[in-house]
């Protein structure tokens, strides 16, 4: 008995030892370690745990530093030390919970109170000009889908925009957009997918030549408004999108599009002059090189016939 005693300290001090060290590991690797969120929802079981290690900390959210509280309120900046019970720091922490999307409901669940065209106005508290783009489509209109139905599929995992979010698959494969749109639409929607695919591309192409250029010593106001802002353009082409308008998307890639043909076209251009200019360099350097070779010559025969005179 006493050496099971004995074994079970052991394990016990150990268990508690691999805890610190994994609480330490954390703190110095995630820098919500000590939000008190985070901090009770691990603890948690079931979903209430892994809406935070299985989503929101693969989000964008979570890259760009924004907490629970960033959308639900709530004070994440108290401790667990500060209060008699867990139950007390629970309630502390939830006091200034946003009442528009936290609420308690009788089974004790959280839940969000925004639904429909409210998601738009909720999360355009920080996106502003896409929740005006939004609200402004066939979806805002609707009310349906959401920002959470594209961008995280109703989870936390809030994903980095991408083209891939337009997804083109059929119903039958579990296509995101398909869910709505019938086979007319559809094409619309792979339409549109091919226009921000296409002018990302040509964006970051086009990027090169102008690099290529500038280490060239090649400066141009019009061209670096695309090329040295290429996120912001990126930003404001994701932002067109969201209106689901083809005119304003075709006309805002359209936009783009003679920006990167204007670069293109100048780094033809400057490549072609400066070819010529080895060329031309090259022609300068071999009738240098063919002169002095001449004038060698020349000095040769007459240092030769010199000798010659001096000897007879």
């Amino acid at each position: 008995m006493r050496a099971m005693a004995i074994c079970l300290g052991v394990l016990t001090l150990a268990a508690v030892e691999a805890r610190g060290a994994a609480a330490t590991a954390t703190a110095k690797g995630d820098p919500f370690a000590e939000n008190a969120c985070v901090r009770c929802h691990r603890d948690l079981p079931g979903r209430l745990s892994q809406i935070v290690d299985l989503e929101w900390k693969f989000s964008v959210h979570y890259t760009a530093g924004v907490g629970c509280d960033g959308c639900h309120g709530g004070n994440a900046a108290l401790r667990r030390e500060q209060f008699k019970s867990d139950d007390e720091w629970k309630i502390a922490s939830h006091l200034d919970g946003n009442p528009e999307f936290l609420l308690m409901h009788e089974a004790k669940e959280f839940v969000s109170a925004a639904r429909g065209r409210s998601v738009s106005y909720f999360c355009g508290k920080c996106h502003a000009k896409i929740k005006e783009q939004h609200l402004g489509s066939p979806h805002g209109a609707f009310g349906d889908p959401t920002c959470l139905f594209c961008h995280g599929q109703r989870s936390h995992k809030i994903t980095h925009a991408t083209p891939d979010i337009i997804d083109t698959r059929e119903r039958s494969e579990n296509g995101r957009c398909s869910v709505c749109h019938q086979s007319s639409t559809m094409k619309a929607v792979g339409r549109i997918k091919s226009i921000l695919v296409d002018t990302e591309e040509q964006i970051k192409a086009s990027g090169e030549s102008y690099k290529e250029l500038e280490a060239w010593g090649y400066r141009n106001l019009e061209l670096e408004k695309l090329h040295h802002h290429t996120a912001g353009v990126r930003s404001q082409l994701r932002q067109v999108f969201h209106s689901f308008n083809m005119r304003e998307i075709n006309n805002f890639a359209s936009e783009i599009q003679g920006t990167v043909d204007r670069t293109v076209a100048t780094h033809e251009l400057v490549q072609r002059l400066r070819k010529t200019q080895r060329e031309q360099t090259l022609v300068g350097v071999c009738a240098v090189a063919v002169l002095l070779t001449f004038v060698g010559l020349l000095v040769y025969y007459k240092k030769a016939f010199l000798e010659h005179v001096a000897r007879g």
